[in-house]
């Protein structure tokens, strides 16, 4: 009987409880949560939200039963997976704060066992994005065995307002930035690859990350980004090798466009390559109609962060980046 079941023991999320894992997962008020939590549920199929991957720890002893902390996990592509993890239960009924971290990290546990045992083949690294005020979700997702790979900086450039400073030096030496070509090709997807891989070395942007995913998974991540446009995406070359990726993609809706990737290898950094190809992003996302582009920056990639200041980015937000990638990726 499911009232045998201790407080403490995190399962899968049954059907009829998934509005009440819903309730624990709106940022809502009390009195609001039951009309935000069916306007999740009616809207998860849209935005790619399968409800079936709840976990989550049961209230049993309440009438009706009602979940207590719960953890859900957003397939994305990639073979990656968003975490969403409920917060402070204020409930009359609710558990201690104590008992309630537990709760919340064994129900973080168990989607990561399901991963590892079931869902491996679609899931390959889990990840959250933690804002600083919730310690509760950071506290709970580093003591259910995810790592923290870098403090991320948001930042916002306003097109329609900014005047940056063009960078109008000639290309180094040998160095040739051309449109990427059509990814479907076998040969295009693999320079792209190759160049990606190129970038990561001695990376100070996410270096934690570097061999974490394969590099396929990563460009099908970034592809699933805004809308792809192959005109904005670009491989930067050194005497027709492929050393780096300035990527870009467009948010018509919103009017922005997102600086999705940018780097290049060893040999062609300290060559000024920053502020050309920063006047290239620019001015290509001007042209799109874009107001607004944004960026998610390592706040340790220094040089990073004094060419997004130099041209005109502010910080909007700042978030911890943790992963976890499965027992199969890990060996």
């Amino acid at each position: 009987m499911p009232n045998s079941l201790p407080m403490h023991s995190a399962s899968r999320i049954p059907a009829p409880l998934v509005e009440s894992a819903a309730e624990r997962l709106v940022s809502v008020p009390a009195r609001a949560r039951r009309a935000a939590a069916r306007q999740l549920i009616e809207a998860a199929p849209a935005h790619g939200i399968d409800l079936s991957l709840l976990w989550g720890v049961v209230d049993w002893s309440a009438s009706p039963p009602r979940v207590a902390q719960v953890c859900l996990l957003v397939p994305t592509s990639g073979r990656t997976a968003m975490v969403y993890v409920s917060g402070q239960d204020d409930a009359p009924s609710a558990a201690d704060p104590a008992t309630q971290h537990h709760n919340r990290v064994d129900a973080i546990t168990a989607a990561f066992a399901e991963v590892d045992e079931h869902l491996s083949d679609r899931i390959r690294l889990c990840q959250t994005l933690v804002s600083p005020r919730e310690t509760w979700s950071l506290t709970a997702c580093l003591e259910a065995g995810m790592q923290e790979v870098a403090q991320l900086d948001y930042l916002r450039l306003r097109l329609d307002l900014a005047h940056h400073e063009a960078v109008e030096g000639a290309m180094p030496s040998g160095v040739r930035v051309r449109p990427i070509g059509d990814l479907k090709i076998p040969a295009e997807r693999d320079t792209l690859a190759r160049a990606l891989e190129r970038s990561y070395i001695d990376t100070l942007d996410c270096p934690a990350l570097c061999g974490m995913r394969e590099t396929g998974d990563v460009i099908q991540s970034h592809l699933s980004t805004g809308q792809h446009d192959p005109a904005l995406w670009w491989v930067i070359e050194l005497d027709d090798q492929p050393e780096g990726a300035l990527l870009l993609s467009p948010f018509p809706d919103q009017r922005l466009v997102e600086l999705v990737y940018v780097g290049w290898s060893p040999v062609l950094r300290g060559r000024g390559l920053g502020g050309i190809l920063m006047s290239r992003a620019i001015a290509s996302a001007r042209r799109t109609g874009a107001v607004e582009m944004t960026c998610a920056v390592d706040m340790r990639n220094e040089p990073a962060l004094r060419l997004y200041d130099r041209f005109g980015f502010v910080p909007i937000d700042h978030r911890h980046a943790l992963v976890r990638p499965t027992l199969e990726t890990a060996r």
